[in-house]
């Protein structure tokens, strides 16, 4: 949309990383998990530590706008989840929608991921994240 990101403010930060912990703790295979604004930028993640999550971040925004063209392109309506699945594991990416923009949902899995079980778990986690960024 061309707009800048407000970012998430500390303790926003704080609940979101402490969802995406609930989020990969729980999900059998699940390596990391990272919210980031749709311009590329990471926001949160699983493993604060890890460096991976700004390179994860801008990955994920540029499949998501690719993927969201395609579905424009053939009239498919606005884009929900993307998925990948590679040899030796799986990512799938969200699109999460606030009242003051959009954010990314990215879950990096490795080959014991059940992909059905992690859409069901990382849905229920975006609803989580939701419900923290609108303050409910």
């Amino acid at each position: 949309d061309g707009q800048p990101h407000r970012g998430l403010g500390d303790r926003e930060r704080a609940n979101v990383e402490r969802r995406l912990r609930e989020f990969s703790d729980a999900v059998d295979g699940v390596r990391t998990a990272v919210v980031a604004s749709v311009d590329g930028f990471a926001l949160a993640q699983s493993n604060p530590a890890s460096t991976n999550g700004e390179r994860l971040a801008a990955m994920t925004s540029a499949m998501l706008a690719l993927a969201a063209a395609i579905g424009r392109e053939l009239s498919l309506g606005q884009l929900g989840v993307l998925m990948l699945e590679a040899e030796d594991g799986k990512v799938l990416m969200l699109s999460l929608r606030t009242e003051r923009e959009p954010f990314l949902l990215m879950a990096a899995c490795d080959h014991r991921s059940v992909i059905g079980n992690v859409l069901w778990s990382a849905k229920e986690c975006g609803r989580n994240v939701l419900a923290e960024l609108d303050g409910s």
